[in-house]
C-alpha cells in the first residue's frame, strides 16, 4: 500500500490549484501548455515537487492525467483513485478535475 492510500480530498483540490497555477506559468514561458511529463519535469525544474500536497511523482494508489490539445491551447487535468470493480471500497474515492478555466470540481462515482 502506499502512504496516499487515504489521502483527504483537501489534498487533491490543493495539488491542482498547484497544477494550475503552474501550468499558466509553464505556458508563458513556452507558449504552450503541458502534458503530464512536461509539467513534473518543470515542476522538479523549479523545485515545487516538495510544496505539493502529495507526492506527483510517486500517487499509488492515484493517477495523474494531463492532456493537452495538439495546438497547447487547451488542458485538462484528471487526480484520481482508479477503481478496482472487486473492491468495493475504491469506488467512492472523490476525484478532482480542472481544465484551462482553473475552475476545480470534485466527483464520486454514482450511487456513492
Amino acid at each position: 500500500m502506499g502512504d496516499q492510500e487515504k489521502v483527504p480530498t483537501i489534498k487533491l483540490v490543493n495539488a491542482l490549484r498547484l497544477l494550475n497555477t503552474q501550468e499558466y506559468r509553464y505556458k508563458d514561458e513556452n507558449h504552450r501548455f503541458a502534458d503530464r511529463e512536461q509539467i513534473t519535469a518543470y515542476l522538479r525544474q523549479k523545485n515545487l515537487l516538495n510544496n505539493a500536497p502529495i507526492d506527483l511523482e510517486n500517487l499509488s494508489p492515484y493517477e495523474l492525467a494531463v492532456t493537452v490539445s495538439s495546438d497547447g491551447t487547451h488542458y485538462q487535468i484528471t487526480l484520481q483513485r482508479p477503481s478496482d470493480m472487486n473492491d468495493k471500497a475504491t469506488w467512492c474515492k472523490p476525484a478532482a478535475f480542472s481544465d484551462d478555466r482553473g475552475v476545480i470540481f470534485l466527483g464520486k462515482a454514482l450511487d456513492c
